[in-house]
């Protein structure tokens, strides 16, 4: 059965992500290393990363780290580029200590010629593992919407993004919004049914391992990045349910990345919840 839970704050500190997923009853959950728009790492101590990794080993759920959003590993500014692939590979690093299951990046914007650009995210990819190769943590690879020269936002990116890795060491996360945004129409059963086909016959569908469950603030194809509550946006309540009844893909975690106000993750969560037991009932 699918597991649910969502990203929290690591503000203060990483262990606190733990009482504040435990208020929520989420089961499992995402968090920052780091502010997502800086390339400056939160100051740990030992005593921080000991704490950590025993409240990590009383934690049934996976847990997910999301790569700053800084990290650029299609550009073609060498400074940038440098620094992402010196900060992935360092927060992979950390991750495996910390027991992490998962650690999920975009994997950049092109500024030109996209094959070349896909070219060049597979390479910094070969050379990430090459400086750290993680032994608990998956990389993995998140679609985009495709907007302003997102790579991975097709199938087929990201088949290509994927295929030269082993299963064990690269994976994919698949966010229902950005799916949707780019034009993958998983509202419907039949727009669903194309998709996953379409998946299992370029990526390999056992290659999915998680799902960022946002729904979406704007229409089939619009290719924006704007995420909305669960059943509120264009997906809608038979969106998810589409997920939730497929024999792989009621077997995997997902995360909620929806906007964050008010009571609205208790709501969200509760929302799967039930759909859940609609589909199952």
């Amino acid at each position: 059965m699918p597991l649910f839970g969502l990203h929290v704050s690591s503000a203060g500190s990483w262990v606190l992500t733990f009482e504040r997923a435990k208020e929520l009853n989420a089961e499992v959950f995402q968090f920052f290393l780091r502010s997502p728009r800086s390339w400056k790492i939160k100051e740990y101590t030992p005593e921080i990363l000991h704490q950590f990794i025993e409240k990590r080993k009383n934690w049934k759920g996976p847990l997910m780290v999301h790569a700053p959003y800084l990290i650029n590993l299609a550009t073609d500014k060498e400074d940038l580029l440098e620094t992402s692939v010196r900060v992935v590979a360092e927060e992979l690093a950390l991750c495996d200590q910390l027991l992490i299951d998962y650690y999920v990046l975009h994997p950049g914007t092109a500024h030109g010629d996209v094959r070349e650009a896909v070219r060049k995210v597979v390479s910094s990819l070969e050379k990430i593992l090459s400086i750290y190769e993680p032994k608990h943590t998956m990389l993995l690879i998140e679609n985009t919407a495709g907007e302003r020269g997102d790579i991975g936002k097709s199938v087929e990116e990201l088949a290509l993004l994927t295929e030269p890795f082993p299963h064990d060491k690269v994976g994919v996360c698949i966010d229902t919004c950005h799916a949707f945004a780019y034009g993958y129409a998983i509202n419907t059963a039949e727009g669903f049914e194309l998709f996953k086909l379409s998946l299992d016959g370029k990526v390999g569908i056992q290659r999915v391992k998680a799902i960022h469950c946002n729904d979406s603030k704007v229409p089939l194809g619009a290719r924006k990045d704007r995420h909305q509550h669960i059943g509120y946006g264009y997906i809608g309540r038979d969106g998810f349910a589409n997920f939730l009844r497929d024999e792989y893909f009621s077997q995997l975690p997902y995360y909620l990345e929806t906007p964050k106000e008010g009571d609205w993750d208790t709501k969200n969560l509760n929302t799967l919840k039930e759909l859940y037991s609609e589909v199952t009932s």
